[in-house]
């Protein structure tokens, strides 16, 4: 998207040129839109990694949604003079609008302020670094005040209440404003915002004790909101402070997701080694990262061009992920959705045939598919973007992540970072055929980067004999 945004910032300022050789008036908004686009959209166009922070990508979603449109709308409007430059403008965001697919829309406003707050209950980055653009030792684009108070509506709309707080606190101190886009965003406003947080936390007491200064200032609506907080305070229900809920900060997955939790007596006992394979001259490289039961990392199993072909191919076939899961039986409370897209790669001749044959080396299992008998499933090449995870559930690295992605099982308490070309194996079967529980398992959210992983199902028809498949050294 950076890529196409330089495209349109390229025909807007030769919208902008020809106006002036003609000798045409430009307008003062058309001329501070400009102004206010190319520092940012140039150094986003021109840098590959722009998009791949959080925080930057928030600001690019934010520019489509809400500063081009405008743009179109004072040069394209109905009663605008068509010329040169106008019509070329028109067909740059016709190109553009395709080669997107999907042009950004509220939701996807909605969604990337959710990936990063998910990401602060995550990771615990340090709020105040990021409204000045300096995330996890990185520098990106500072928030200004109407988004902080964007990822703050949209926090208490998904009841991330103490995430609400932290944020609305962190704007509060950086009073006054001078940005004359921020003129509506004031103290009394946020105020009422963390009156109305301390509300939905069953906190009436705090929240008259936040707007009681403001009562006397004649401004009608908020005496109502005193008094009708003010008449909901129950002295026995009156909390200390807003819950941290389990579910937002504390459980066992997002602990793993930020740093290794194994003991030291058990990761001693972790080792690795060259693994021979049916094929005398090719070995594994076989890494253990977890005794019981066995999960094993295998490095070096596909290439960076072969990375490279699967990612360009799977581009083409995207869909967004979805995944049915049986909340009941893992004891998780968790969401159905994966926050990633999918491909299909069929095991065509080539690189997908290789990599298919190259599992069953590594595995001593059967990887044979065809469209009337096979041993697996196809591959499965997801894309984890900005934010993107997969809650806990029950399941090769195509290249590595800066930040975050790591994946994680809960239940034996292992975690698994993001290498490029390494591939995990395990078996989500016990030997009598019903799921090992243990290997529940989970993707951490990506900070910064891009996550893509490709899933081989190895079917548990056609591996009689196979189970133990010789990974012991």
């Amino acid at each position: 998207m950076s890529h196409e945004e330089g495209k349109l910032l390229t025909a807007f300022k030769n919208y902008i040129d020809i106006q002036i050789v003609d000798q045409r008036s430009v307008s003062f908004e058309i001329q501070r839109l400009l102004n206010d686009l190319e520092p940012t959209v140039t150094q986003s166009s021109q840098d590959p990694g722009y998009a791949e922070n959080p925080i930057n990508a928030f600001h690019l979603i934010g520019r489509f949604v809400y500063k081009w449109p405008v743009v179109f709308a004072n040069i394209l409007c109905e009663d605008c003079t068509l010329n040169e430059a106008t019509l070329h403008l028109n067909t740059t965001y016709q190109t553009v609008n395709q080669n997107i697919q999907h042009w950004p829309d509220e939701y996807d406003v909605q969604a990337s302020a959710q990936a990063l707050l998910r990401l602060r209950t995550f990771y615990f980055f340090d709020i105040h670094e990021a409204i000045d653009g300096f995330l996890f030792g990185e520098f990106c684009q500072p928030l200004s005040p109407s988004q902080v108070l964007k990822l703050i509506r949209v926090a208490l709309d998904n009841n991330m209440l103490n995430e609400a707080r932290l944020w609305c606190e962190a704007l509060l101190a950086r009073l006054p404003f001078t940005s004359f886009q921020d003129e509506s965003i004031n103290g009394m406003a946020i105020f009422r915002i963390l009156a109305t947080i301390y509300d939905k936390a069953g906190m009436r007491r705090r929240a008259t004790e936040i707007l009681s200064d403001f009562t006397q200032l004649g401004h009608n609506e908020i005496d109502k909101e005193y008094e009708f907080y003010k008449k909901s305070i129950n002295e026995t229900d009156e909390k200390i402070d807003i819950p941290l809920y389990t579910d937002e900060y504390d459980d066992h997955y997002k602990q793993l997701c930020r740093n290794n939790r194994k003991p030291l007596s058990e990761l001693s006992r972790l080792y690795c080694y060259l693994k021979n394979t049916s094929i005398p001259y090719y070995k594994a490289k076989v890494e253990i990262v977890n005794l019981k039961p066995e999960i094993y990392l295998f490095h070096d199993v596909i290439s960076k061009s072969e990375a490279a072909y699967f990612r360009n191919e799977a581009k083409k076939r995207f869909e967004r992920s979805a995944v049915e899961i049986n909340e009941g039986d893992i004891g998780f409370n968790i969401d159905t959705t994966r926050v990633s897209q999918t491909a299909v790669l069929q095991d065509e001749p080539g690189i997908v045939k290789r990599a298919t044959h190259r599992v069953g080396l590594l595995t001593g299992l059967a990887t044979k598919w065809s469209p009337v008998m096979h041993n697996a499933e196809p591959f499965q090449i997801v894309n984890y973007g900005i934010g993107g995870m997969y809650h806990p559930h029950y399941d090769s690295n195509l290249n590595d992540v800066k930040i975050g992605g790591a994946t994680v099982f809960p239940v034996v308490n292992t975690r698994v970072p993001v290498i490029q070309g390494a591939a995990a194996f395990w078996y989500n079967l016990l030997p009598t055929g019903e799921t090992d529980k243990r290997t529940l398992h989970a993707g951490c959210p990506v900070v910064i980067g891009s996550k893509w992983i490709g899933n081989k199902w190895i079917r548990e028809a056609g591996q009689m004999f196979k189970r133990p498949c010789d990974l012991h050294p």
